[in-house]
């Protein structure tokens, strides 16, 4: 689900009193308190691999394998969610923007197929062009859950071959965070070795500030969460949003927030068990017609006490 400036749109009615606005801080702690986050932000923004930071056990896939068909043919077509490939490994990787082209086409056709219909019965609308726009966002972070074709032995001679020049080694899960400007043909390789992945699931996220009333957190907002319609109910989800909190704690994020629709009960009901709850920056907390019929929620959940005034 997209963070959308309409988010910013739909705040602007008044706060109902339930959800009384904090006092205004003076100038100094409100300078203070940016430069604060502003540091928090640029650090994690700068971390090439953030899955370095995390218990390797937290970071194992729950699928041995699994490569289901994303060309668009029929359901009844692509393989059982645990049918076997002898031949593959199903691995995480995380990637900063750009993601490589066949990536990223998995990504958004995985998009369409599960929100599609969502997306075109909202106020909202379906809008492919924005969604990519949207994940070639150069802030735009992700975690995939990929089913290779090559073994990841493979993958990591195929990478050693070409690290004297590129400084990229896939295994360390930082392929497309250490690419900058290179030789077409390099960059071309590594695309190459992307051709043999599927998408199994994945996470789009980013580091921000809060924006309600004025920044108090930096945050994790997560703007995209899907699994591949086979192998749905595996625990690829759990998976992910675990991870992305792990590592949120571990680069200083005190919160992690999304957007939601209501009529998405399956969705709801997922955060809800994971202790995510309605923020304060949701339309629903804001009096207003437009705000109180809007069709999404924003959740949030806080993993770190924020800094307090002095």
């Amino acid at each position: 689900m997209t963070r959308s400036s309409k988010n910013k749109q739909q705040r602007s009615g008044k706060q109902k009193s339930s959800n009384k606005r904090p006092p205004k801080k003076d100038a100094l702690w409100q300078q203070g308190q940016r430069q604060h986050l502003r540091s928090i932000l640029v650090d994690a923004n700068a971390k090439l691999n953030p899955l370095e930071s995390i218990p390797s056990a937290f970071s194992s896939v729950p699928l041995s394998s699994a490569s289901p068909r994303i060309d668009g043919s029929s359901a009844n077509n692509t393989p059982s969610p645990t049918e076997q490939n002898d031949n593959g490994v199903t691995i995480l990787r995380h990637f900063s923007s750009p993601l490589p082209p066949n990536i990223l086409h998995q990504c958004l056709c995985m998009f369409r197929e599960n929100m599609g219909d969502m997306y075109s019965s909202s106020k909202w609308g379906l809008d492919m062009e924005q969604k990519s726009n949207e994940m070639q966002h150069s802030d735009a972070k992700f975690l995939m859950v990929l089913s290779s074709s090559l073994d990841e032995e493979s993958v990591d001679v195929a990478a050693d071959s070409n690290d004297a020049t590129t400084d990229v080694n896939i295994n360390d899960a930082e392929c497309v965070d250490a690419m900058k400007p290179r030789e077409n043909g390099v960059e071309e390789t590594i695309n190459h070795l992307y051709d043999k992945c599927t998408v199994l699931g994945f996470v789009h996220f980013r580091y921000e500030y809060d924006d309600c009333n004025y920044p108090k957190h930096p945050v994790t907002y997560i703007y995209e969460l899907q699994v591949h319609s086979n192998v749905q109910k595996l625990g690829i989800g759990k998976k992910l949003m675990t991870i992305v909190e792990l590592i949120s704690l571990n680069l200083n994020m005190e919160k992690v927030m999304l957007t939601v629709f209501r009529s998405n009960v399956a969705a709801m009901g997922f955060y809800e068990r994971r202790n995510y709850k309605v923020d304060e920056c949701s339309p629903s907390n804001f009096t207003g017609e437009e705000n109180e019929n809007c069709d999404y929620e924003i959740l949030s959940k806080m993993l770190l006490v924020p800094r307090q005034k002095k």
